[in-house]
């Protein structure tokens, strides 16, 4: 019996990421392949490896440090990436009203929620101003917090602690294929995010409310 729903952040209970950054992207100047591909493993990079991406997202080195890895595209990506920047993508991330409503509907019908996201710690204030009120999750995991990050199953496992429910008992949904089977191959029923009314029609299907 199903007793906990978790949730990604970017993507789930906002708009999808990918295309605020295309935006953000298609308003400056550079060398726009080279950047993709210095970002894209950043944002879509299944494991939990060793690359400065990865190591970005665990809280391990800083923003600044990151970008000034990035070598010729370090500009351009400063521009999109930097909290400090006004083209900076996170202040274009829009909530997903009917998710927001979702999470408050499980609250009040009895079920334990979370967040589990892959996030940047300078990014946190962005994230908070998206996500609905703290007080709806019984648990919320972010990889700079706790130094995974996902499909690392180390994260997934800080969650279940945190709502202290088995991974039979926990839903999660996420709008990348590799974040969703992390969660499954431990046992978590993932689902996959294409389609937000879907993605709730389906949690709401396994839950049988």
């Amino acid at each position: 019996m199903f007793k906990a729903v978790i949730f990604d952040v970017a993507g789930v209970l906002t708009e999808g990421i990918g295309r605020i950054l295309l935006e953000a992207a298609a308003g400056i100047e550079g060398d726009l392949e080279k950047l993709a591909d210095a970002l894209i493993p950043v944002f879509m990079g299944g494991g939990d490896t060793d690359s400065a991406g990865h190591k970005l997202e665990r809280g391990e080195i800083t923003l600044d440090y990151f970008l000034s890895s990035l070598g010729s595209v370090e500009k351009e990506a400063w521009t999109i990436l930097h909290p400090d920047s006004d083209a900076f993508f996170g202040d274009n991330l829009q909530p997903m009203p009917q998710m927001h409503d979702f999470v408050a509907e499980l609250k009040e019908a009895g079920f334990k929620t979370g967040i589990v996201s892959n996030n940047v710690k300078e990014w946190q204030l962005a994230w908070d101003k998206v996500i609905p009120s703290r007080d709806l999750f019984d648990a919320t995991i972010f990889s700079s917090e706790v130094g995974h990050r996902k499909p690392n199953p180390e994260i997934f496992q800080v969650a279940l602690k945190g709502l202290n429910v088995s991974p039979e008992e926990a839903i999660f949904l996420d709008d990348f294929p590799a974040m969703a089977e992390g969660a499954s191959a431990i046992g978590i029923h993932g689902i996959y995010v294409e389609n937000h009314e879907n993605a709730i029609a389906e949690t709401r299907n396994l839950l049988q409310i």
